[in-house]
């Protein structure tokens, strides 16, 4: 409870207060993660009332951490909430009617854990295995989340990865022309032609949705490039895991990629699917720059392009 709410209740008692909070629904895989309150022992979002001069987003990202220990990297408006519906009476008697601003976010990080004295569980649920004793002013949001995630779920691209063969292989040199300022890349001080790189893509509809390229050298496989034109689709993930196979199959000790500084989606895409940090080249790309002068100077949300992080994925022992 917040210091004002404290204040508050010192003046009207038990009578009803008009409070104003964020909530967050996780979600991962098609199911949303809930936790199951102790005041009431219902299941319920991660969230709480605003404090003074706090920013309702603030609100969503500070109560998320202390339920969870999560990390909200991103945060969608689901929609702003109140009326009877959300009328509620706490154990002690405290009545409240609740304006609550709820949010999605499936891009996150951290470790999961409980952080406050205020849940006794945590756990997933699939979007039809919740459970009965939901916190009834936490039921229209949750609705609304369910409906947008169905919905999405519903129009999910259905794509199949296959090896570039002669039929894909110019359209993909395309693609990297336009998306990549040019047919070669630089990593690690090396200027490569992607013509010449083996790879896959993703396919959908006859289209191409993803290509990743790669290419092999003393038992390591390095991914030069890899997109997806349809993000959240697991699109990624697949070529990636194609390359996994590939690279088994020639006896690979490990996969190992680098991705620039201003790239924050793709470090934590990296990560998510099973990739480790291994170093981080500072200033790398100043030299990457006189091999290709074509490298940008500013990257992703304005972040200025200066340095190399690699990763790496072990394979086997």
């Amino acid at each position: 409870m917040t210091e004002y709410i404290t204040s508050m209740r010192k003046h009207i008692g038990h009578e009803r207060l008009l409070i104003v909070g964020a909530s967050v629904f996780v979600h991962k895989d098609g199911k949303l993660l809930l936790q199951k309150r102790m005041d009431n022992g219902c299941w319920s979002d991660h969230g709480g009332c605003c404090e003074l001069g706090e920013t309702v987003e603030e609100t969503a990202r500070r109560e998320l951490h202390e339920e969870t220990g999560l990390v909200a990297n991103t945060l969608e408006l689901l929609g702003v909430f109140s009326g009877k519906e959300l009328f509620y009476t706490y154990p002690n008697g405290d009545m409240v009617s609740n304006v609550n601003i709820a949010y999605l976010c499936d891009d996150f990080s951290g470790e999961l854990k409980f952080q406050t004295n205020e849940t006794t569980d945590l756990r997933w649920f699939g979007l039809n295995e919740f459970p009965e004793n939901i916190s009834t002013p936490v039921k229209p949001a949750l609705q609304r989340c369910i409906d947008v995630l169905n919905t999405r779920l519903n129009m999910k691209v259905r794509f199949e990865v296959v090896r570039i063969d002669e039929q894909f292989r110019k359209q993909v040199d395309c693609l990297v022309v336009e998306n990549w300022a040019g047919s070669h890349v630089v990593t690690r001080g090396v200027l490569h032609d992607t013509r010449i790189h083996p790879g896959f893509v993703a396919i959908a509809n006859g289209k191409i949705v993803g290509y990743v390229l790669y290419h092999i050298l003393n038992s390591d496989c390095e991914i030069t490039v890899l997109e997806s034109m349809n993000e959240g689709q697991g699109i990624g993930r697949a070529l990636v895991n194609a390359v996994v196979e590939a690279s088994k199959n020639a006896e690979c000790r490990r996969i190992w990629l680098v991705t620039t500084n201003d790239n924050t989606h793709a470090i934590r895409f990296y990560q998510k699917i099973g990739f480790i940090l291994k170093n981080v080249h500072i200033n790398a790309i100043n030299e990457s720059r006189k091999l290709k002068p074509q490298i940008p100077l500013v990257g992703c949300d304005g972040i200025p392009i200066a340095h190399e992080f690699e990763f790496e994925m072990r394979l086997g022992k």
